[in-house]
């Protein structure tokens, strides 16, 4: 079994932010990343925006589960730091079969 790593952003976000997230991820975790958008329908502020970055973590994988969400939670935390009126973020795991680590392993980005 793999294990899917996702961090959910809601809130205010700059142009950028989903990059440079993806990017820090990335360097940090030594995982594919990919981010995705939520469809929310309309919201009358217009301004409130969710995606959610996802990796996964197989057996090939030199990092361990556990060593991987820690470092996400630095990043996470360290981009929270960074802004006056941080978004709302989640980290959360979930056993996947083991085919489910080929699509983030082969890079594939929105």
């Amino acid at each position: 079994m793999a294990t899917r790593i996702s961090v959910t952003v809601r809130g205010l976000t700059g142009l950028d932010d989903r990059e440079r997230m993806l990017d820090e991820l990335e360097a940090e975790t030594g995982l594919s990343w990919r981010a995705s958008a939520v469809d929310q329908g309309k919201v009358l502020t217009g301004g409130i925006v969710e995606i959610v970055l996802v990796a996964v973590v197989g057996k090939a994988t030199e990092m361990t589960v556990s060593a991987a969400v820690d470092a996400v939670k630095r990043v996470v935390e360290r981009r929270r730091g960074e802004r006056l009126d941080p978004p709302e973020t989640s980290v959360a795991t979930e056993s996947v079969p083991d085919s489910a680590a080929e699509p983030t392993a082969q890079g594939l980005d929105s």
